[in-house]
């Protein structure tokens, strides 16, 4: 408990009036089912979603347990699964291979071939992104994606970014429960609560 009370969590903003009249981004959010991560955020409670990481048992995704996708919180049990989170999202059920493109492809389509590799220090510069993505990085650093390294984009935004870009085929559902696992096994502090106002 004391790693996750101490950890912050990740400050969701919703789009502006602004980013909303720029409709090939918002076209791009709401193909990928991603709206209500950045539109009409519910409140956030900052103790129960505290609270929800830690009940979230060990064995949460082992199909032979009893607690198999069930999270106990404040005396009550609640389902917790990417179809869950899914539907929450108002996304179809939709069967999605796992993503098969390479760094270097990401790299190329992120930058319009400004960049023809990853860089081997990890992270690309955000400078070089072309506007579409360089917009979709604003929006998933502080959202999907939370980092305090905008400047830099690592592969995994990066790959984040092109999945909503390209209109990729992608499970946010699935993405998202495992990241809040994750962050429920983490001892790391500084690593902020992603999605905490769909917890």
């Amino acid at each position: 408990w004391k790693y996750v009370y101490n950890r912050r969590l990740a400050l969701e903003r919703e789009l502006g009036k602004d980013a909303l009249e720029c409709q090939e981004i918002v076209d791009f959010i709401k193909e990928a089912g991603l709206l209500k991560t950045v539109w009409g955020l519910g409140d956030c409670y900052e103790k129960l979603v505290k609270e929800f990481l830690v009940n979230i048992p060990e064995d949460c995704v082992d199909p032979m347990s009893a607690d198999f996708r069930k999270v106990f919180v404040r005396g009550k049990c609640v389902e917790f699964s990417p179809t869950v989170i899914n539907q929450y999202l108002e996304r179809g059920e939709d069967d999605v291979a796992e993503m098969e493109v390479t760094d270097n492809e990401v790299c190329k389509t992120l930058t319009n071939s400004q960049v023809k590799q990853w860089p081997r220090k990890g992270k690309l510069s955000s400078v070089k992104l072309t506007v579409k993505y360089a917009l979709l990085n604003i929006i998933a650093v502080v959202n999907w994606v939370p980092t305090s390294h905008s400047s830099d984009v690592a592969t995994g935004l990066g790959r984040f970014i092109y999945v909503v870009g390209t209109k990729t085929k992608f499970d946010f559902g699935s993405y998202i429960f495992e990241q809040t696992v994750k962050h429920s096994k983490s001892l790391a502090v500084k690593i902020p609560i992603a999605f905490p106002t769909i917890l």
